[in-house]
């Protein structure tokens, strides 16, 4: 138990004590309790009656810790400092700083004054700040990042691990400076690092750059760096900060890419020869197979026109039909011969967009088609302000076969009808030929685009079956789409879209 004297003391500092946030207790030498401040009365309660043992302030390691140490400076005589934490009713850890010192009389120690700081938060920031720390280390090694800082007064810089790893050293081996780093950059590259220092040396400007470095081993990396001046308050620069990321995979990415791209460029190059000789070719065969089948298409149609002129009147009933089918199959193989070149001409035929007014184009294919066909009825409707950015000589080679084929497969109509117009589909104008006439089996509507392939007889309707695959190509080489819907007997409607 402590004496008087000691208890005289410890009622001096009662003040002093009672007034500290810090939780304060003295113990004679005997480990009993003589003085519990008021923050150690509150947080222990009970257990803060002097006289009781100072042990059942605390639970587990502090319990050891404080043991150890009162009795170490009961011993000594000399103060002793330790931290230590516990787990509150809650179960969250809070942390404290212990100093434990010695109460005398005279030379003799009569027992220890405990003094507990709560450093809870500054423990908790501690382990905040290592945790963000090595998050950090992790996040470099993830990203290939290095970070550097170079004090301009020291002739060394501090590098991070990830630094040391992307440059392929260890502390042990490098010591980090301007000079050390410059002799490892690449040669070509080292006077535009020079340069960049230099700028951020004398006009404070931070840099941003790729370059390339050797590691010791000798294999080549490719690094992409930023640097950064601190200045005082004065404007003077203190400091460099940077980081450093290693793209190697990067840029071996990108070569690999620019060797493909090369190795495509070439072959669509060498493809792009070969289509256009292959064109080339199409056409001095389209020439020579429109002079070639001409000729004799000519030859034989005025020979039927001799032989009638010839004979006058007195030709027999059967050569004179003869004749007839002579010249509708010669008319027949001129039209089909014209478009045959009508459609392999659509592919190389110049192209040039303009913006066209479409419901004149329109009125203009209807009066030609009403002088040709004089004694026909037919109640053709066009929108008013159909415009479109095209080709003009192409759409109305388009047109006209639409229309055309409108007029042609409505002709055995009692009250024929052709609607030109345009209507919103998904969102987009939808341009459209509609008629009444003969209309087609949905079930061979693929069939329609198709050269050479008739769905009507050719008694019924004539025709080569080119006409319509033309249309496709002509639409199509503007980036649009065509496609057609109809019902036999009902009439058919086509649709196209222009970009």
């Amino acid at each position: 138990m402590s004496s008087p004297h000691s208890a005289s003391k410890i009622a001096a500092l009662r003040w002093a004590l009672d007034s500290t946030p810090h939780l304060v207790y003295a113990a004679g030498a005997d480990g009993r309790i003589v003085y519990v401040n008021a923050a150690g009365r509150a947080r222990w309660g009970e257990a803060a009656t002097v006289g009781a043992s100072a042990a059942g302030l605390f639970a587990g390691e502090t319990r050891g810790h404080l043991a150890a140490f009162s009795a170490q400076v009961l011993a000594s005589g000399e103060a002793a400092t330790f931290d230590s934490g516990e787990h509150g009713a809650s179960g969250v850890r809070a942390w404290a700083t212990y100093t434990v010192s010695p109460l005398r009389e005279g030379d003799a120690i009569t027992g220890y004054l405990c003094i507990a700081a709560d450093t809870t938060a500054l423990k908790r920031a501690e382990l905040r700040l290592r945790r963000s720390e090595q998050l950090m280390v992790d996040t470099q090694g993830v990203a290939h990042l290095g970070t550097w800082e170079w004090d301009i007064r020291e002739p060394t810089a501090e590098w991070s691990d990830e630094l040391y790893q992307i440059y392929g050293l260890t502390r042990a081996q490098y010591t980090p400076s301007y000079e050390a780093y410059l002799a490892m950059v690449h040669p070509d590259d080292r006077q535009r690092v020079i340069d960049a220092t230099n700028r951020v040396f004398h006009e404070h400007v931070p840099y941003s750059h790729d370059e390339r470095i050797f590691r010791p081993d000798g294999s080549l990396r490719y690094l992409h760096t930023w640097a950064h001046p601190v200045l005082d308050d004065d404007g003077n620069l203190t400091r460099l900060v940077g980081v450093c990321q290693d793209i190697t995979d990067q840029k071996l990415a990108e070569e690999e890419v620019r060797k493909l791209n090369a190795a495509l460029e070439l072959r669509v190059a060498e493809r792009t020869r070969t289509i256009e000789a292959s064109l080339h070719d199409v056409e001095a065969f389209n020439a020579t197979v429109s002079h070639d089948l001409r000729a004799p298409l000519s030859v034989i149609s005025l020979c039927c026109e001799l032989i009638s002129k010839s004979a006058g009147g007195d030709l027999p009933r059967p050569v004179v039909d003869s004749l007839d089918r002579i010249r509708r199959s010669v008319s027949y193989m001129t039209q089909l011969v014209n478009d045959l070149l009508a459609l392999a001409q659509v592919g190389s035929a110049p192209f040039e967009r303009a913006e066209i007014d479409l419901s004149q184009l329109c009125e203009e294919i209807v009066a030609n088609l009403r002088l040709a066909s004089p004694e026909r009825q037919v109640t053709v409707e066009v929108a008013t302000g159909l415009r479109c950015n095209v080709d003009a000589s192409l759409m109305r080679a388009a047109m006209e076969n639409l229309i055309g084929n409108a007029w042609k497969y409505s002709a055995r109509v009692a009250h024929a009808r052709i609607e030109i117009g345009t209507m919103a589909v998904d969102g987009r104008d939808v341009f459209f030929v509609r008629d009444n006439g003969a209309g087609f089996d949905m079930t061979q509507a693929h069939r329609l685009f198709a050269p050479f392939e008739r769905l009507h007889a050719s008694n019924e309707f004539e025709g080569t079956g080119v006409g319509l695959a033309a249309v496709q190509r002509i639409i199509e080489r503007h980036g649009g789409h065509i496609w057609a819907e109809g019902a036999t007997g009902h009439g058919a409607t086509f649709f196209f879209t222009m970009p």
